[in-house]
């Protein structure tokens, strides 16, 4: 059973869902996932509009919530609902993810969601610093080092099929670009590599401010950042985190022999120590 089942199937067993209209963000949470249990019969297009409802209603039981478990739950069920298996959005489940971490920083279960989410988005360099973060809020602890050591397993093992020949398959879809001649990363166009290390802007780190900044950057047929905008904001980091991506360089993409612009998310994580 997923993750996001056995979460319906909780709230709609709770007893506070037959008095749900005593508390509003219990009632939009049992309606969250009541809506959820009735996509799980429907034909496709129906299937995601249910889903699509049923993230505004999980979506606004983490806004009236009045503690920060309740706030969570809703959340994390808001963050499963956009999982690769139901509406497949990720970077809504991205952000959703972050916030439940940010509510409950001892909790591994979400970090290991998100860092596995990000190596799906080809973002292993903040997969790892996700995990590592979570290493360093329990430096005595177990699990934290487990992760780490599965995620290096993973990371080992898909820098060895990256390096293995390509199969010839003659059904492959060509890549094409968007109208703007832009390639969006993704399946036979894979992520950029990195040829600079982060820089954590001195102001923000005198003022103990830290999160992540996630921002979709398009980078040119040199390797060098050209548009970018921020997708989910912390205010007082955006334009430090804008600042350092524009200086960014990574190797250029190839597509038929050419060199070409793509598209892709990247993270800016401000960490304190």
């Amino acid at each position: 059973m997923s993750i996001v089942v056995a979460l319906a199937s909780l709230v709609l067993g709770q007893t506070g869902c037959t008095q749900a209209v005593l508390q509003r963000d219990a009632a939009e949470l049992c309606a969250a996932a009541a809506l959820f249990r009735q996509a799980e019969s429907q034909p496709a297009p129906e299937r995601r509009r249910t889903y699509e409802d049923a993230a505004e209603h999980a979506s606004r039981a983490a806004s009236l919530a009045t503690t920060s478990d309740a706030k969570a739950d809703a959340t994390e069920f808001l963050a499963s609902i956009y999982d690769e298996h139901h509406l497949n959005q990720p970077d809504r489940e991205q952000g959703a993810l972050l916030d439940v971490i940010a509510l409950r920083p001892n909790d591994l279960k979400p970090v290991d969601r998100l860092a596995r989410l990000l190596e799906r988005m080809g973002l292993a360099e903040a997969a790892e610093d996700t995990l590592l973060a979570a290493h360093r809020r329990q430096l005595n602890e177990i699990e934290p080092l487990r992760l780490l050591a599965q995620f290096y397993a993973r990371r080992v093992t898909a820098l060895h099929r990256a390096a293995e020949p390509p199969k010839a398959d003659n059904t492959t879809a060509i890549p094409q670009p968007d109208d703007k001649g832009v390639y969006r990363v993704g399946g036979p166009i894979a992520a950029p590599t990195r040829l600079d290390r982060v820089q954590y802007p001195q102001e923000a780190r005198d003022a103990g401010i830290q999160g992540v900044v996630i921002l979709e950057v398009v980078i040119d047929e040199r390797g060098r950042v050209g548009d970018a905008k921020v997708m989910r904001s912390i205010p007082l980091l955006d334009q430090p985190a804008m600042d350092e991506v524009s200086r960014w360089q990574f190797t250029p993409t190839v597509v038929n022999g050419q060199p070409v612009k793509v598209r892709m998310m990247v993270t800016q994580n401000f960490t304190l120590k």
